[in-house]
């Protein structure tokens, strides 16, 4: 791959440098700038100049791709790769986060976004990624091969004081929160890794990344800018982890992970987090002039806070998803395959025997099975047009649903009534592929 492409017009692409991180944080905080107000996003170039720093675990400056009119030796396009790894159930594997996409309004629709993509695919590819992952605008990333195939934790509302349970005369709090320390980090480590077993996917945080979100992140009006917060009982025991931003922005702090212990009461233990987060907030610096009254929880529905907490919750507002791209897929069924056999195992079908031919219309993929081992996975294609013709497959699913159904968003029954096109063949088939790919709840924090 060459280091600078010559895309015509005066327009090269090329990585980033640290010289570039002044220009492209003046970029991006003006391309991102309110339509409408026309306020600048600070909060994102921030953000880009931690990443330019050189001090991220799994990022350097050069995992940004800019686009360079040399007419004018500014930059108009910029986009970058953030690599990380999730787990399906307990399988890791490696993700390509791709972010901060801004193009220069002057310069859109020439194909900028679609040459920046080519190439970051290519290096997460060459990173040994399956999968590709980014939040961004409705429908925009579709064109690049992407679907929305993960649920994107909505934001759940505690109002400040209102929903805040007052502590009883002659009572004392169960618990108290603290900043956590460097030698905290592997205790946040292993409370963290308890909580993500809720979800069928997560991404992993090592120390490295803990520390580099704890104590690098340094910039201001870097909009990730947060802080992992220990638990600790009345006696001084550490019994859970909490991660919340370090600002006030439009009344609200953001709470990104809590989570206890094993055989930590949550009904004992909450009170005593909500007024010390609470109180906590009240203290951070307000960035926009809108004082603090809400504390924001980004947890899925199975979140014991959820499920125990709602006179201190509102609902949840402004769900959306991950967008995803699995260029491989037989490759990445292969290595989930424990995951698979593990529910074919659990279920009536156990050691099941057969073949499994998903009929994608433009393509498809043959999962062999052998005594409930899934001995193959491999590209196949239909060879008849029309339902219920010999060699049209097992189960269709039109274009790219068939990654709801295998990062358990939605549930085979919704996709058949959302897709007329979205059909099985028989009931052995549906049982099976509802075995398989059952519906789950996933909650990804990513590395940022």
């Amino acid at each position: 791959m060459e280091s600078v492409k010559d895309l015509g017009d005066g327009l090269i692409l090329r990585p980033a440098t640290k010289r570039d991180t002044d220009a492209l944080v003046k970029f991006q905080i003006h391309a991102f700038a309110n339509p409408d107000t026309g306020e600048l996003d600070h909060y994102l170039g921030g953000w880009t100049r931690d990443l330019m720093r050189g001090r991220h675990p799994n990022f350097k400056p050069g995992d940004f791709l800019v686009v360079q009119d040399t007419k004018t030796n500014t930059i108009v396009s910029s986009t970058c790769l953030i690599s990380q790894t999730w787990c399906y159930d307990e399988i890791p594997f490696g993700v390509g986060r791709i972010e901060i996409v801004a193009t220069d309004a002057a310069y859109r629709r020439r194909g900028l976004v679609r040459e920046q993509f080519r190439l970051l695919h290519e290096w997460s590819a060459q990173r040994g990624e399956l999968v590709q992952a980014i939040t961004g605008i409705p429908y925009y990333y579709r064109q690049f091969g992407y679907e929305f195939a993960l649920n994107l934790a909505p934001a759940r509302q505690t109002f400040v004081p209102q929903q805040i349970p007052e502590l009883k005369k002659g009572e004392r709090e169960a618990c108290r929160l603290r900043r956590a320390t460097r030698k905290d980090l592997p205790f946040v480590a292993q409370v963290y890794q308890h909580g993500a077993r809720r979800s069928l996917v997560h991404c992993e945080h090592n120390i490295a990344q803990l520390a580099y979100q704890q104590f690098f992140e340094t910039d201001k009006f870097n909009g990730h800018r947060a802080q992992w917060c220990v638990i600790e009982s009345r006696t001084g025991e550490r019994v859970g982890a909490l991660l919340h931003r370090l600002f006030v922005f439009q009344r609200r702090v953001n709470c990104y992970f809590y989570d206890l212990l094993p055989g930590v009461a949550w009904q004992a233990a909450t009170p005593s987090v909500l007024r010390g987060l609470a109180h906590t907030a009240s203290k951070l610096q307000v960035t926009d002039g809108k004082p603090f009254s809400q504390l924001s929880w980004y947890v899925d529905d199975n979140h014991p806070l959820v499920e125990l907490f709602h006179e201190n919750l509102g609902g949840a507002h402004g769900g959306y998803a991950w967008y995803l791209r699995v260029p491989d897929l037989p490759a990445f069924l292969e290595r989930i395959a424990p995951v698979l056999e593990k529910r074919l195992g659990a279920s009536p079908l156990k050691n099941y025997m057969g073949v499994l031919r998903l009929n994608f219309y433009t393509g498809g993929v043959e999962m062999i099975f052998e005594n409930g081992k899934l001995r193959a996975v491999q590209p196949w294609r239909a060879t008849a047009g029309d339902y219920g013709q010999s060699g049209f497959g097992d189960a269709m699913f039109p274009e790219l649903t068939f990654l709801k159904l295998l990062f358990g968003y939605r549930a085979l029954s919704e996709l058949e009534a959302m897709f007329p096109d979205c059909t099985t063949a028989n009931e052995r088939d549906k049982a099976l592929l509802n075995i398989l790919f059952p519906k789950l709840p996933s909650h990804v924090l990513p590395i940022h």
